[in-house]
């Protein structure tokens, strides 16, 4: 599953992503950053399989998220991010071997925990309602020199 997050500072990228991620139990295992990109690996982690999972034959499941990010604008990136699955169990379709790590189909569960996290993400760096700096008074305006002292 692959989506894009939204715009992001690199602030945001850099603290924010790995905190939600920490919160749900990934740790970090690659960290890359070039003049315009970002980077950002979890190692595999293990979990137990979603019900519809476990209906497909599924007795063992692990997730990881990789995120990537381009430079956008002067201050901004855009974020995407990269879900892998692979299961493993015995099978009771033809669709997958049963016994090593593989992939099947997105279920619906694995759809909902994947949008999760990344909403939890999206709202915690999207940086499209965003302001950087002191509000800008509007054109006519001075600021008061002595605010507080009547007239």
């Amino acid at each position: 599953m692959e989506h894009t997050i939204g715009h992001a500072s690199y602030h945001d990228i850099s603290v924010q992503v790995p905190e939600v991620l920490r919160r749900y139990g990934y740790a970090i295992y690659n960290n890359v950053e070039t003049g315009a990109t970002l980077y950002i690996e979890t190692n595999w982690m293990d979990r137990a399989p979603f019900e519809d999972e476990a209906k497909k034959g599924v007795d063992a499941a692990r997730t990881r998220f990789i995120f990537r990010a381009r430079k956008s604008g002067p201050a901004t990136f855009t974020l995407r991010v990269h879900a892998e699955n692979q299961v493993r169990g015995v099978p009771n379709t033809s669709d997958w071997a049963g016994t090593d790590w593989t992939t099947i189909p997105a279920t619906e569960m694995y759809k909902a925990y994947v949008l999760e996290l990344s909403t939890e993400i999206q709202l915690k760096v999207d940086a499209g309602l965003r302001t950087y700096g002191p509000a800008i008074p509007p054109p006519g305006s001075e600021p008061d020199p002595q605010p507080g002292r009547a007239s």
